[in-house]
Formats: C-alpha cells, sequence, structure tokens
C-alpha cells in the first residue's frame, strides 16, 4: 500500500509513528509518502488512526488505486462552483444545477 499525505511532512510522521508503534512494517519515503506490504496496513486502520486523534473532522482518505490512498484535507465543492443535487447527490455546477434538478419532474422556485 502507497499512503500519500499530499505533502504535508507532519500529518506523515504522525502516521508513520502511529504505524510503527502498532508494529506495522512501514517504509517513510521522501515528499510525504509512506509503503508498506505488510497487509494489516488498511485504509480502515488509517481511518481508526483519523478518529482516535479527531483528524477525521478535517481530513479524508480518497482511494486513488488498488494500492493508493490520499490522505488530504476536506475542501468544499462549492470552492470550486460547484453544487450537489438535493435530490440524487449529482455534482455539477450552478448554472446547470436547474436544469438537472427539473429533469427530477421538481420545480425549484
Amino acid at each position: 500500500m502507497i499512503i500519500d499525505c499530499a505533502f504535508d511532512e507532519k500529518l506523515s510522521d504522525e502516521i508513520a509513528s502511529y504505524l510503527k508503534e502498532k508494529r506495522f512494517d512501514i517504509v517513510k519515503e521522501k515528499d510525504s509518502i509512506i509503503t508498506t506490504s505488510d497487509p494489516r496496513v488498511t485504509k480502515d486502520e488509517l481511518e481508526y488512526y483519523l478518529k482516535k486523534t479527531g483528524k477525521i473532522k478535517e481530513l479524508q482518505i480518497i482511494p486513488s488505486d488498488s494500492d493508493t490512498v490520499i490522505i488530504a484535507k476536506k475542501v468544499m465543492i462549492e470552492h470550486f462552483g460547484l453544487s450537489r443535487c438535493t435530490i440524487c447527490g449529482f455534482v455539477t455546477y450552478k448554472e446547470d444545477l436547474i436544469s438537472h434538478e427539473r429533469s427530477h419532474g421538481i420545480q425549484i422556485m
């Protein structure tokens, strides 16, 4: 597994220390990357760490591919000019949202 902490060296140091304390076999690479071939290191273990430390409020785990996860700050979609359909959760630009929601048969006032 590759754990990419999105260039947050402090976070990668903290996660590496936590995993080493739990006796997981990991390697702290440069650029805030942690690698491991230890099958016990899972997304659930990383989520547990984030919950235990209270970082779950500000960080999220994003699966990148089958063996890579990115741990990064949560960013609201509104910061990118996007909005979410209140009916189905579809994400689109604000300008397109009204026509999308109308496709559900609901007239937005």
